[in-house]
């Protein structure tokens, strides 16, 4: 069911909204003495980023999440336009608002060979409301209360009405693991080398160079076309692009818009693209004394030229964000951009108490795209007399210095409205450091209203609020961008960037 249902949404994100863009050469390949294209064994992927973990509880990161959507099943599958389907789960029925019933499926088994057991889900559950990491996505869950009924029949309690419940159990966070695994491996081992249900199983992991995946044979579901699977680590965009031309890999993600054109004009190669659910945007930390001024917040924004950051860093293959939420995502309202007004914003500076200027530190990754944008602000920024301090740290290292920052960046890619907007939760306590308890109240509202019509407008007054108070500045809605050479076939675009590998061909030249 998984991979049909995954070919069909392929087949209609081609049709109507994904564009896919290749040189139009012939993709004939090398043939064997019968006239049969011949496959390769393996597929080797450019991979911008190395995971910190594969454990899927303890991951916040698309970059960590595309190798795991290999590993790992979920209880249901959730399509790019919010449809649920069965996976390790053959039904759902709500026995009241508070309880979800789970009937799972009686053939599946994980990695290490022990049958999957409802008291698994449970487990999953636990930890995700456990781990930090995953504690504000599982927040509503009610894990004590959450009842195994037998083997296979599981009873999901929450402590609110959640109406983004599906989607946690269809997607990263949600994956489940082997009780038994975990336990006997503890949390650390288990991330390095994680056992799931999924058509990929782990085989090795060089830190720095490589993560290397094998075809599950005992797969519950359709096997693999393609036995094994390497993500070779390349977090300089323009390498990824060399390697790809060069035949070192099939296929790369994130693709670098200097590098579109580029892709766009090699006959050998083929560029797809399309929609997503990313976004970028400016965050500022709350707790932060000097960001607390409304008035400075406000001056900032206006000194934001949005337009020159998306066509210098972007290109056509991003637009301006006019939103909190992405323009696909549900309940997406639609703001007018705070226009580019330098003289009012020097205006706001005065108002602020400001007027010869302020320092202000910028925290991001040193990614290309987080650093460029970070340069565009400190130039505009100068122009107000805002001097920006640029440090760029690894994402750990971040965390473990406590997430300390004035000004930030964000990339987030999610299309629940509770998730994307999560990073406004006092738990969340990242980026932007909330502690806003109206904040708070609205989206404990916006989780709980399962009626479509009142959780839309419930979270047109959220946004209007998050709109006005410019605890963020929107920047960017980005399109997702991969390359692969012209022998690999059936990629899919995904709007998350959770491309399933299993189902995708390679042949050799």
């Amino acid at each position: 069911m998984k991979k049909i249902t995954r070919l069909i949404t392929v087949l209609l994100i081609l049709s109507m909204l994904f564009v896919g863009c290749s040189s139009g050469k012939d993709s004939s390949s090398s043939v064997d003495e019968t006239g049969e294209r011949k496959l390769k064994d393996t597929i080797v992927l450019a991979h911008w980023e190395e995971p910190a973990t594969l454990d899927p509880q303890a991951s916040n990161k698309v970059s960590y999440f595309l190798v795991q959507e290999q590993i790992f099943n979920y209880l249901v599958y959730e399509d790019p336009q919010g449809n649920y389907y069965p996976e390790l789960a053959t039904e759902w029925e709500y026995v009241d608002d508070l309880t979800l019933r789970f009937t799972l499926r009686d053939d599946v088994y994980f990695h290490n060979g022990e049958k999957l057991v409802a008291d698994d889900v449970k487990f999953t559950i636990e930890r995700g409301t456990q781990n930090p990491i995953s504690a504000s996505i599982f927040k509503y869950f009610d894990a004590e209360g959450t009842t195994v009924v037998d083997d296979h029949t599981i009873d999901v309690k929450f402590k609110v009405p959640y109406a983004g419940a599906l989607n946690v159990l269809g997607s990263w966070r949600g994956a489940i693991v082997s009780k038994k695994a975990v336990e006997e491996m503890g949390d650390a081992q288990f991330g390095r080398a994680p056992i799931g249900t999924g058509p990929y199983k782990f085989e090795d992991w060089q830190s720095g160079s490589v993560i290397k995946l094998t075809r599950n044979e005992e797969y519950w579901g359709d096997k693999a076309i393609t036995k094994n699977v390497e993500y070779r680590i390349i977090p300089e965009a323009t390498n990824r692009v060399i390697e790809l031309e060069t035949g070192g890999v099939d296929a790369a993600y994130n693709i670098s818009t200097n590098d579109v054109n580029r892709i766009r004009e090699n006959e050998d190669l083929n560029l797809l693209m399309g929609p997503s659910f990313r976004y970028t945007t400016v965050t500022f930390s709350m707790k932060n004394e000097k960001l607390q001024n409304q008035d400075l917040r406000d001056a900032l924004a206006y000194a934001i030229d949005k337009q020159a950051i998306v066509d210098a860093i972007y290109g056509d293959t991003a637009e301006v964000a006019a939103g909190v939420l992405p323009k696909n995502a549900f309940g997406y309202k639609e703001f007018e951009p705070v226009p580019y007004d330098v003289e009012k914003a020097k205006e706001l500076m005065v108002k602020a108490g400001y007027p010869n200027g302020i320092e202000l530190k910028f925290v991001c990754e040193p990614i290309e795209e987080y650093v460029r944008t970070a340069e565009a602000l400190q130039n505009m920024w100068k122009e107000i007399g805002v001097t920006l301090d640029i440090h760029t740290i690894e994402n750990a290292a971040y965390l473990a210095q406590g997430n300390e920052f004035e000004v930030g960046f964000r990339a987030g890619n999610a299309n629940e409205p509770s998730n994307i907007l999560v990073i406004y939760d006092s738990t969340f306590a990242d980026k932007i450091q909330p502690n806003d308890q109206w904040i708070d109240d609205k989206l404990a509202e916006v989780a709980s209203l399962l009626d479509p019509e009142e959780r839309t407008a419930s979270l047109a007054e959220l946004q209007d609020y998050l709109w006005n108070k410019r605890w963020t500045i929107p920047i960017a809605y980005t399109n997702v961008i991969y390359a692969t050479t012209k022998n690999v076939e059936n990629w899919e675009v995904h709007p998350i960037n959770l491309t399933n590998i299993s189902e995708v061909s390679v042949y050799e030249n």
